[in-house]
């Protein structure tokens, strides 16, 4: 079976972000672990190591960078202690408490195949985490931000994303709080699914569209996608299964359906 960790509570502006544990065990085979975030926070401040020089970008603060790989160490230690292969975490308590974000260490546990989720939204992490179990893909975590229905067209974007999923990447800070070190991210032109399993853990979206363009807004999450939808953009203003959607990397309809099948989840348009 499967651990799965919660560091800390969902964010409290999330919709559908709760799951029942006994159905996730019977139907994933997937158990979470409840890790305080306290302890998260403790573990942090143990740490003063200096980033590695391969994850330095300039112009950026040094002591910004340092912060934030500090914060993954922190985060590591919680992922050694507990076995998980993945874990969901109440990012913006670092804030306040550690004057920092996560971002930067989900992408480098993203990249290294342990999944790392934000804003402890659950539904988001299973996502994530049936993509790695049936695709081996990394994926991208991100909010709607921009919704044109007229163009069938969507502008997704977060502050974090697996670096191995970028053609480029620089830092900027926390696009809300305007601290730590956001990842502003470059992504390739192509096809794409869009993917989320519902709170009740019975049914699935996964949409399918093209990036047709990367932006740099000062009013978005730092990396930005704009999406030519080939599916109806009209599930993201009636009814969407949460906030957070994954993004993957090519048509994985097949597979995934295949999967989920067996499981008895349905899809939804």
């Amino acid at each position: 079976m499967a651990k799965l960790g919660v560091i800390g509570q969902p964010s409290d502006w999330l919709i559908s972000c709760n799951v029942d544990r006994n159905k996730l065990k019977e139907v994933f085979d997937i158990d979470l672990v409840d890790i305080p975030s306290d302890k998260l926070i403790n573990y942090c401040k143990n740490h003063h190591e200096e980033i590695p020089s391969e994850l330095i970008r300039n112009p950026f603060k040094k002591e910004e960078l340092d912060l934030a790989y500090q914060i993954y160490l922190g985060i590591k230690d919680i992922v050694n202690e507990y076995n998980l292969e993945g874990f969901t975490i109440r990012c913006f308590d670092l804030l306040t408490t550690i004057k920092s974000t996560s971002c930067l260490a989900l992408a480098l546990f993203n990249d290294d195949d342990i999944i790392g989720c934000c804003e402890g939204d659950l539904p988001a992490l299973i996502t994530m985490y049936t993509v790695k179990k049936v695709l081996h893909k990394k994926a991208f975590q991100a909010n709607p931000s921009l919704i044109d229905a007229n163009k069938n067209e969507i502008i997704l974007a977060h502050c974090t994303i697996p670096l191995t999923m970028c053609t480029s990447f620089k830092y900027d800070t926390h696009f809300e709080s305007r601290i730590g070190v956001g990842i502003k991210g470059e992504l390739e032109l192509s096809d794409i699914n869009i993917f989320r399993i519902s709170a009740d853990l019975d049914k699935y979206v996964l949409l399918k569209g093209k990036i047709v363009e990367n932006l740099s807004r000062s009013n978005l999450c730092r990396t930005q996608i704009r999406i030519d939808m080939k599916d109806n953009v009209d599930y993201f203003l009636k009814r969407p299964l949460g906030n957070h959607h994954i993004i993957i990397y090519g048509d994985n309809e097949k597979e995934l359906k295949a999967y989920l099948d067996k499981l008895n989840l349905v899809m939804i348009k």
